[in-house]
C-alpha cells in the first residue's frame, strides 16, 4: 500500500508539472493576442498628459518614460513609469494612469524647497522633509534658511513644526546650527544666537523653550537689545550675554532699549 500511495504521489507531481508547462505556453501568446485585441480596437497611445511640473522640465520625464505614440496601451507599464519619475530629484511623488481610449495621465507633486544644507563646506537644497533637491543652480535659493549639522536634515521637519508656532518670529532667523546631534542653535538676522535644549527632553524641551523665548520676545523685545546670546537651555534660568555695547551702557546705568 505504501508504494502505491508513492506511486500515485510523483505521478500527480508529474501531472501538476506538465499542466503549468501547458498554462506557460500557453498564457504567453495569449496575452499577447489579448494585447494586439486592444491594439486593434484603437486602444493605443495617442496623448501623454503631465500635469503639476513647476521646476522639473517636460523633456526629462519624456526621456525617462521610453514610450512611443501608437503603442498598445495595454502594454504600458505604469509601475515601471511611476518609479522613473519619482527619480528626479524634484519629484516627491507621481502617479500614472490610463485613460481609455489613448491617454496616459502623469500627475506630478514637487518637492518644496525648504532650506539650504551646508555641510563640509557645500551647499545642498533640501525641501521640508530634509531630503536633498539638489546641489546644483543655488543662487536663486540663498534667502532660504540655512542649516549646519551632520544629522541636521534628519531633524528638520521637527524644527519646522516647532518654529510655526510663531512663524512672524522664525522668519527673522538667518541660521540653524545642529549642535552635539541632539539640540538647535538659532542666529537671528540681528546676529543673536539663542541657544534651545536637547530637543528630545521630556518635560522641558526645544518646543517648550521655543514657546517661552516667544513669550520674554513679545513681553520684553530681547532681539531689539544689545545681546548676542541669549541661553534657554535651563528650564528655571535665562542666561544672557551682552555685546561690548551693552556692556558699556550697563556700566553707565543705562540699558539698551
Amino acid at each position: 500500500m505504501v508504494a502505491i500511495r508513492e506511486y500515485w504521489l510523483v505521478v500527480s507531481i508529474g501531472i501538476l508539472l506538465l499542466l503549468s508547462a501547458l498554462i506557460f505556453a500557453i498564457g504567453r501568446p495569449l496575452a499577447h493576442n489579448m494585447m494586439q485585441a486592444t491594439s486593434d480596437a484603437g486602444f493605443v497611445l495617442s496623448k501623454l498628459d503631465i500635469g503639476g511640473i513647476e521646476r522639473t522640465e517636460r523633456k526629462q520625464i519624456l526621456a525617462l518614460l521610453d514610450v512611443d505614440a501608437g503603442m498598445p496601451l495595454m502594454s504600458i507599464d505604469l509601475n515601471a513609469l511611476q518609479m522613473r519619475i519619482e527619480n528626479l530629484p524634484w519629484v516627491r511623488r507621481a502617479s500614472v494612469t490610463r485613460v481609455l481610449p489613448g491617454d496616459i495621465k502623469i500627475k506630478v507633486e514637487e518637492r518644496v524647497p525648504f532650506a539650504l544644507w551646508q555641510r563640509d563646506g557645500k551647499l545642498r537644497l533640501i525641501d521640508v522633509e530634509g531630503t536633498i533637491i539638489t546641489r546644483h543652480g543655488l543662487a536663486g535659493f540663498s534667502d532660504l534658511l540655512m542649516i549646519v549639522g551632520e544629522d541636521a536634515p534628519s531633524h528638520i521637519a521637527a524644527l519646522r513644526k516647532t518654529l510655526e508656532l510663531a512663524p512672524d518670529l522664525a522668519a527673522d532667523i538667518k541660521t540653524v546650527v545642529r549642535v552635539g546631534a541632539r539640540r538647535w542653535d538659532l542666529l537671528f538676522n540681528s546676529g543673536i544666537r539663542v541657544k534651545l535644549p536637547d530637543d528630545s527632553g521630556v518635560v522641558y524641551n526645544s518646543i517648550s523653550a521655543w514657546e517661552r523665548f516667544v513669550r520674554l520676545e513679545t513681553k520684553h523685545h530681547l532681539l531689539a537689545r544689545e545681546v548676542s546670546v541669549i541661553d534657554m537651555r535651563i528650564a528655571d534660568r535665562l542666561i544672557i550675554r551682552v555685546t561690548p555695547t551693552g556692556r558699556r551702557m550697563m556700566n553707565g546705568k543705562e540699558w539698551a532699549t
